[in-house]
């Protein structure tokens, strides 16, 4: 069943026929007031359209809907993040059939302000032609389209930060709503919902109000209904039509059928018709739990003819304020719930970094069902903060029984917009329409004007809220009006009681905190965001209100620690008997996300909705069956119970629930005396509710849990109150070591309502620690476009004590850990990453970690994944960074430091070093900067000294004879070893058994990636070790009283990628038209030169200090100067990373910074640059230290902490550019 929009239709036709050399259009202002059409016919504007940023000439594809300023979830360049201003264009057909109709333009959402162009004629409306933000619009274009014809269409867009001048006050503020589109977080920008044509008959149903009655009480003896419908005559004459209504359940018969109404309509205007208070003592009730729908059939007759007919549908419910609290059909109605919002842009989600975020640009219609499903488990409310909804939130809110709090965009008005006449004008006009939009939704119970539009600001308390509130009750008064973090007659709202951000988290004395005696609805509006970060613990375990966001921050509280402890608080408040609890950016934490980017296919860009072609980690997942729909967290058990309708809670449990507190410890043979707080917020099933107790203990070291007593009691709870019930029970003496627990379960009949597992302490005495970790996890599928991605691996002190050291052992290879040991207080969560690059494709690897703590107690966790057909490869084999056989009869450029050196001729020339009674001789070459490569060599001992102090080897990160890395055979010990040296101390990282032959040819291969160490022989890798003394290096041959031999000496990237193989396999790209050609040798190409802002990048999140090198070379640059090439550095995502570039439009190179998609040159020097010429460009990052090199000169270097990590790439802005020989080393 489609979904329309009724017309509240301005009487604008007399104005045209007067006017017509104007070609001017009319508004018409509509409401999304869940009306299903019948016969009115519908063309999509859906699909591709013609985009041009900032006005200018350069076209660009487009989706409609979408956000321009998503470039990530489109495939747009990443610049449009902070694009303000853009210009729709397309061509459209009206169909034929669409002739002698009424015809409109349905946009149903754009933002933050545009124009709309028919046929190069501006489109008027009623805020002088501009549409306001996130509202839905019906433009008439009958006088202005050709029936049957071609029709150009324009939509021009304006962002906060590139506002007309007529659209701002002589102050510079706005005179329309602009939502927080001047902040980084907006709710997004473009035309970011349907579009499409409707044709009306000359004479339409405009609009219907259905106002159903209870009375405020659950009698339907006195029920009543009210049904206003608005009647549109388009014609140049008076019409009489007779206006039919019935009401049907949905998927069921008709209920009610209403007498009929004969109205005559003037030429060219509209009139309203009313069916007042109408008896109607048998209708089906719209409940939170049973969510009857009905359709109020609306038919307009004239001549026995049916000449329009439309469907609008509603609930049969009212919710109202009765003293202190709400009622929903007369039952009383606590709402508990949060923000739920899709505006959020992806990396701007609230709390500690790698924690969930929504985005605004994931928003399809699957997706947000599929939250709302989730979200219905837990809540029975939700605000869409600043107006964040989509259309389809309402609709599936009626369909599913949740309630909405619908909120207009101004959240803190003051900053940035206008209080004058003409603003306030603006505000009426854009209210009107919002709640003319949604005012039939059963699930709207409460309207709020805004967001924190604060009392100190005296213009908000005598000018904008009355406006708001006057605006809403014109046009509807049978809903409670709210401003959150303000008073109104409705309720008493506010935010963060206790203090921003965390107030009162981890108070003992929880329960009687609030207070509630108010004399009208309470409300905590938002309470215990995560927005700046999670708590923190000392060193010892206790906790410290500090907030963080670092993830990687040993002493940050985990995910579920935070959301335990903020929805602790709800319990508390719940207790305080307050109407309306709703917390801010909490839900999300009951999930966890998946750690992938997930790549939906869009059959028709026609139908409706958002269409994301990438949503990185997401929280939902209604796209990929391959994987999970969602995940569900530690926390999300807690977060049920703490907001489950029936509830029984531990008072005393719940008080004692402290982070960083020592549990208590209780005493075996001596009586407990419990508190038990009963709630009954349902509005089914009766007041009656049995409470079942169990009390236990658990062995923490094995997890088997004995019973010792259980009880049982009835209360009878009124709807929406509490009760308290005290339980008393005696543990056993002599049990010790053990977790007391209190199991409780609450039901009404044969039904269980609710269950929940206290532990209360420790019995006896304090248990050891006793560290855990789970079995396994399974990454899924890894490839070198996600290798990237962090992985949370949750370690747990399932025993006693507030601190115990941790370490971990056998990470490397492939799986790198963000953290290898630390302090466990409670709960840690570390992450990995897994590096694919090198692995074989379609094959399956597992690594198992072992977690010690300091108590000697240990668990270990099997971490497997599976590659697909693009793991990446490690290095090119013929890109090398040194390469050296000998054959030329010398060893130019080795240097040594004792032992008798020379070329030799073993076959072939070898490198011989034939004095076997010298220790430690080491010849070395290379550059000290190298620092991740790979150094293989062909070896072999031709005898060692007459003692076993002896051995061979490659020896790497050479910086002087007392400083380097040795990968070597040992014959004292008959081992393979990697040895570092430092200021002339040896220590053996790693050993292991090995038998050499002497006389014998090895392949000797040493690989230095970052801190991890590895030795291969002969193809195999037989040893890895990890150090982080030496970074950086020149690589060399080692012989330790050894006559010993070494041939065909190389030195590879750690990655590097020639593209002789065809393919660009290793690589991703945002945008443009990359491909391998042929110039010369197999080069890797972007050859879109109008393609702006648009790179390709490979490698892993983790690589921290290197050197990227690569030839660059542009064919042409676009015809404007706006052009450039070069590499990127420590990418850590489209809008974050270092460039390393030409720029055309200076004629310089330049370092750049680009942070949240906004770039800043950090450097420049002028440089002549030519096109088809090849150029060696060579970025370094160390540190804060930056560095540019060309041609093997270095040219600019400078400072920078904002990147420490990332990726690497090579970029292309506007311009026809190849690469060739890209190394990372």
């Amino acid at each position: 069943m489609r979904i329309l929009w009724g017309l509240s239709k301005v009487n604008a036709k007399l104005v045209l026929l007067l006017f017509a050399s104007l070609l001017m259009c009319a508004l018409f202002t509509v409401a999304h007031n869940a009306h299903a059409d019948t016969n009115r016919e519908q063309v999509s504007l859906n699909g591709v359209w013609d985009f041009y940023p900032n006005g200018g000439t350069t076209r660009y594809d487009i989706t409609v809907p979408s956000y321009w300023d998503s470039p990530a979830a489109y495939g747009y360049p990443a610049a449009w993040n902070t694009l303000n201003y853009g210009v729709y264009k397309r061509n459209f057909t009206v169909p034929s059939s669409m002739v002698d109709k009424e015809i409109f333009l349905d946009v149903a959402n754009i933002g933050p302000l545009s124009k709309v162009f028919v046929n190069g004629t501006q489109l008027t409306t009623e805020t002088d032609g501009y549409l306001m933000t996130r509202l839905p619009y019906k433009l008439d274009i009958t006088p202005l389209v050709v029936v049957g014809g071609t029709n150009t269409l324009e939509v021009r867009v304006w962002g906060y930060y590139a506002l007309p001048s007529d659209a701002k006050d002589a102050s510079g503020k706005s005179l329309y709503p602009i939502g927080v589109d001047n902040q980084s977080w907006g709710q997004g920008r473009g035309i970011n919902d349907d579009v499409a044509l409707v044709a009306y008959p000359k004479v339409y149903i405009s609009d219907t109000f259905v106002i159903t009655d209870l009375k405020n009480n659950t009698s339907p003896t006195d029920d009543e209904i009210t049904v206003k419908t608005t009647v549109t005559n388009a014609t140049a004459m008076s019409q009489t039509v007779t206006v039919k209504n019935n009401a049907q359940l949905v998927g069921g018969s008709t209920e009610k059928t209403f007498a009929d109404q004969t109205v005559t309509v003037a030429a060219n205007s509209s009139q309203t018709v009313t069916l007042s208070a109408v008896a109607w003592t048998n209708a089906k009730y719209w409940w939170t739990q049973d969510p009857k729908l009905y359709n109020l059939n609306t038919s307009l007759v004239q001549s026995a003819i049916t000449i329009d007919s439309l469907a609008t549908r509603f609930g049969f419910r009212q919710f109202a304020v009765n003293a202190n609290y709400y009622q929903l059909n007369g039952v009383k109605t606590n709402l508990r719930g949060d923000a739920l919002q899709f505006n959020w842009a992806t990396g701007s989600g609230h709390g500690a970094a790698n924690s969930s975020s929504q985005s605004y640009a994931n928003a399809s219609i699957a997706e947000v069902k599929q939250t709302m499903d989730a979200w219905k488990q837990t809540y029975n409310v939700a605000r869409t903060h600043i107006h964040g909804g989509i259309k389809e939130v309402y609709d599936y809110a009626d369909e599913i029984g949740l309630l909405l709090i619908d909120e207009t965009p101004y959240w803190q008005y003051q900053g940035v917009h206008s209080y004058t006449p003409d603003a306030m004008d603006h505000i009426t006009k854009w209210v009107k329409q919002w709640v003319n939009a949604k005012k039939n939704h059963a699930s709207i119970v409460i309207w709020s004007g805004g967001n924190e539009n604060w009392s100190s600001t005296s213009n908000n308390t005598t000018i904008l809220h009355p406006t708001i509130a006057a605006a809403i009750t014109s046009i509807d008064t049978s809903k409670p009006i709210i401003q959150d973090d303000f008073t109104t007659t409705s309720e008493e709202n506010h935010h963060y009681t206790g203090g921003y951000q965390i107030g009162w988290l981890n108070n003992s004395a929880m329960y009687g905190l609030y207070a509630n005696s108010s004399t009208q609805p309470k409300g905590e509006g938002e309470a215990y965001t995560p927005s700046g970060g999670w708590p923190t613990l000392n060193a010892n375990g206790t906790y410290n209100a500090t907030l963080a966001k670092d993830v990687l921050n040993d002493n940050i509280v985990s995910q579920a620690v935070w959301h335990r402890a903020a929805d602790r608080m709800t319990r508390a408040m719940r207790y305080a008997g307050f109407a309306d609890i709703r917390y801010y950016a909490n839900w999300i934490y009951s999930y966890e996300v998946t750690e992938d980017t997930i790549y939906p296919t869009w059959a028709d860009l026609t139908a409706p909705g958002l269409k994301p072609i990438a949503i990185n980690r997401p929280v939902f997942n209604p796209y990929d069956t391959a994987k999970p729909a969602f995940i569900k967290s530690d926390s999300y058990e807690y977060t049920q119970n703490t907001y489950s309708p029936v509830a029984a809670f531990d008072k005393d449990g719940d008080k004692n629930n402290l982070i960083g507190v020592a549990p208590i410890v209780f005493a075996g043979g001596t009586s407990t005396t419990r508190t038990i707080i009963v709630y009954n917020d349902e509005q089914q099933d009766g007041t009656g509710i049995d409470v079942n107790w169990e009390a236990g203990y658990l062995n923490p070291v094995n997890g088997v849990y004995t019973s010792f007593q259980t009880g049982t009691f009835n209360v009878t709870v009124p709807y929406g109150n509490k009760l308290e019930q005290t339980i008393s029970f005696t543990p056993p003496a002599g049990v010790s070591t053990q977790w007391l627990q209190l199991k409780l379960t609450a039901k009404k009949g044969a039904t269980t309502k609710f269950q929940e597992t206290n532990q209360l302490g420790a019995l006896g005495s304090m248990p050891a620690a006793k560290i855990d970790v789970p079995a396994s996890i399974l990454v899924g599928t890894k490839n070198v476009t996600n290798s990237s991605q962090y992985h949370k691996l949750k370690i747990v002190n399932k025993g006693g004590g507030l601190s115990t050291n941790w370490t971990v052992s056998g990470q490397g290879d492939w799986l790198s850990l963000t953290q290898t040991s630390g302090n466990l207080r409670g709960e840690r969560e570390i992450y990995f990453t897994i590096n694919t690059l090198g692995l074989a494709p379609n094959s399956s690897y597992s690594k198992t970690l072992t977690f010690t703590e300091a108590g000697g107690t240990s668990d270990s966790v099997t971490i497997s994944f599976q590659t697909d057909g693009n793991p990446g490869t490690s290095s090119s084999n013929s890109i090398t960074l040194l390469s050296d056989d000998f054959e030329s009869g010398t060893a130019a450029g080795w240097s040594t430091t004792s032992g008798t050196w020379g070329v030799v001729t073993d076959g072939t020339k070898v490198y011989n070093q034939s004095n076997s009674t010298i220790g430690g001789a080491t010849a070395f070459i290379g550059d000290s900067t190298w620092q991740h490569v790979a150094i293989s060599a062909k070896l072999k001992a031709d005898a060692f000294d007459a003692g076993n102090y002896a051995g061979v080897g490659v020896v790497g990160r050479y910086v002087d004879s007392s400083n380097y890395y040795a990968f070597m055979y040992y014959k004292l010990t008959n081992t393979l070893k990697i040895t570092k040296l430092s200021a002339g101390v040896a220590t053996d990282i790693v050993t292991m058994p090995y038998t050499f032959s002497a006389g014998t040819w090895y392949d000797f291969k040493a690989v230095m990636n970052g801190s991890t160490l590895e030795l291969w022989v002969n193809g195999t890798k037989l040893l890895t070790g990890t150090d982080t003394t030496l970074t950086a290096g020149k690589i060399g041959m080692y012989a330790h009283r050894a006559n010993a031999k070494f041939d065909n000496v190389s030195v590879a990237p750690i990655f590097g990628d020639d593209f002789e193989s065809g393919t660009a396999a290793s690589w991703a790209t945002t945008g443009g038209t990359w491909s391998v050609v042929t110039d010369g040798t197999q080069v890797y190409n972007q050859s879109n030169n109008a393609a702006a802002s648009v790179h390709a990048y490979t490698g892993l999140s983790t690589w921290q200090n290197y050197t990227v090198a690569a030839k660059v070379k542009a064919d042409s640059f676009d015809a404007g100067n706006l052009a450039g090439l070069g590499l990127v550095a420590r990418r850590v995502d489209a809008n974050n990373f270092y460039g390393f570039m030409y720029y055309k439009y200076t004629n310089s190179l330049k370092i750049l910074k680009v942070a949240g998609g906004t770039p800043m040159d950090l450097i420049t020097v002028p440089f002549t640059f030519a096109l088809g010429t090849w150029y060696d460009f060579k970025a370094v990052v160390n540190g804060s230290t930056l560095e540019f090199w060309v041609n093997g000169t270095k040219l600019l270097t400078t400072t920078d902490t904002s990147f420490s990590t990332g990726q690497i790439g090579v970029y292309s802005h506007r311009a026809s550019s190849k690469f060739d020989n890209v190394s990372v080393y």
